[in-house]
């Protein structure tokens, strides 16, 4: 079969479908400019071991049926699903992470894509590194281990497939930013991508190519494509290697088992050679590159139920140590029941020192900006010079105020401002004893103090409010120390 499909050149389409135009010129220009700094970075400090968070990722079909939610139209199992996610987001012991082919998939989901945004946002605040930076960390460091040298990154280095900390206490501000503009043309770009993989399929299907036939031919194609000007260039500045070095490792078994490189041909090769009288559909393809790219770094992987079962043929889920689930009912059961499991045996990677709640009375309700600056400040203040995370909650009656911002005319600011505020609803005739109750049932920390009037607070209050005993009778400038266990 002579017309093998270029896996790489795929991958990079569909990764950023406006690259595919200036692709060609961009790969062979001759003096193309690379910057080594993340793969430098990541190579002095390399996080070899998993993040002590659980990693889940979930194909954008798990994200869109949980945010139907907000229309009344999700299955009872996503519901119980998201409840247990995002519990457990919250509690500080998983992470449901986010890349770009979830951007645009988003950006394709038409009426539904604000309320996809608003379920992530509620889910984890960590994106994914690029698909192509994980490739060429991941090629970088088997190139390295192929010539016997021990003083790189390992082959799955988490350091390198995160933007952002997994492990980092979650907030309550999750600030993104709408790109849909830059996937203006992805569903085209998807349709016809699909096409020219259903030509391929069909004659596969034509000529009973089976599958090492074709494993052998999209190898090859991905060799040829790794050799290419730009891929040579980059990859051996970026490893310290001659071109040699590299021509070597891209003929060698090292090379086909990088683990993006494997999963991508064998899981397009299994899909056309095992599935050959099935037409190709326009997800397929982001479905394999995020299943190729993500996979080996998560704790637990969902996806649709087809691509699971390419997968499960492939055996991928014992390869790389990931737990596997489809979107079946059945699949969406078996998730929920080894997520409860699981989050048994992990405690909370990060745990409030204080917890501060402020009741919404007269004083603090007409000084709310200000205040909620002040005591937001102190608490960042606090967690950069001793390490202790004081998390701030602010109770709503219904008649907070709200505000409108110098920076951004006509949009309503809430009344904490841009402090990190979680906000509990409460009602306008609530007493101390239903805030305390209250507090107790939303408290991280062991101890949390009551803020029930306003005072022009000291600047060392938070450092003050840290340093009193937590005996269950103290006070700070006469706000009430209380046991979130009594």
């Amino acid at each position: 079969m002579d017309e093998s499909f270029s896996l790489l050149l795929r991958v990079c389409m569909s990764a950023n479908p406006r690259r595919a135009d200036w692709w060609a010129v961009w790969r062979d220009a001759p003096d193309t400019p690379t910057s080594l700094s993340r793969l430098s970075s990541a190579n002095q400090r390399a996080m070899t071991s998993r993040p002590r968070k659980l990693l889940v990722y979930l194909d954008q079909n798990f994200i869109s049926e949980m945010a139907k939610r907000a229309q009344g139209g999700v299955r009872p199992d996503f519901r119980e699903l998201y409840s247990v996610l995002q519990n457990s987001f919250w509690n500080e012991q998983l992470v449901v992470l986010r890349s770009r082919f979830h951007d645009v998939e988003t950006s394709l989901a038409g009426l539904l894509k604000d309320a996809i945004r608003a379920r992530r946002s509620t889910l984890g605040h960590v994106d994914l590194a690029s698909q192509l930076d994980i490739r060429e960390s991941q090629i970088v460091a088997s190139l390295h281990k192929f010539l016997g040298r021990h003083d790189g990154s390992p082959v799955i280095c988490y350091d390198d497939a995160f933007e952002d900390e997994p492990d980092a206490r979650v907030g309550h501000i999750d600030i993104s930013v709408n790109m849909d503009w830059m996937h203006a043309d992805a569903k085209e770009q998807r349709r016809r991508l699909a096409a020219e993989l259903d030509t391929v399929r069909q004659r596969i299907l034509e000529q009973s190519i089976s599958y090492d036939q074709q494993f052998r031919i999209e190898m090859d194609a991905t060799r040829q494509d790794a050799l290419r000007p730009y891929y040579l260039r980059h990859h051996t500045a970026a490893a310290g290697v001659t071109d040699e070095q590299y021509e070597q490792f891209v003929a060698s078994n090292a090379f086909a088992d990088v683990p993006i490189v494997w999963l991508e041909v064998a899981l397009l090769t299994r899909l056309m050679t095992a599935h050959s009288t099935r037409t190709i559909k326009q997800g397929d393809v982001t479905d394999i590159d995020a299943m190729a790219t993500y996979l080996p770094y998560c704790d637990v992987y969902g996806a649709d139920r087809f691509m699971a079962e390419v997968a499960r043929s492939l055996k991928v889920p014992e390869r790389y140590n990931c737990h596997l689930f489809d979107s079946r009912k059945n699949g969406v059961a078996k998730l929920i029941d080894y997520l409860r499991n699981a989050l048994a045996g992990i405690t909370p990677v990060n745990v409030p020192g204080l917890s501060i709640f402020v009741a919404a009375t007269g004083g603090i309700k007409e000084n709310s900006f200000s205040f909620f600056h002040k005591i937001g400040t102190q608490a960042k203040m606090a967690e950069n010079r001793c390490g202790e995370w004081i998390e701030l909650f602010g109770f709503d009656d219904g008649r907070m105020p709200r505000y409108e911002m110098r920076q951004a005319p006509g949009v309503a600011a809430p009344f904490y401002g841009l402090q990190d505020v979680c906000v509990i609803k409460c009602g306008a005739s609530d007493g101390t004893d239903a805030l305390v109750e209250a507090a107790r049932k939303e408290c991280r920390s062991t101890h949390f103090v009551l803020v029930d009037a306003y005072q022009d607070l000291p600047d060392d209050f938070m450092m003050q409010a840290l340093a009193t005993p937590r005996d269950g009778k103290g006070s700070v400038l006469g706000y009430r120390i209380y046991s979130r266990d009594r």
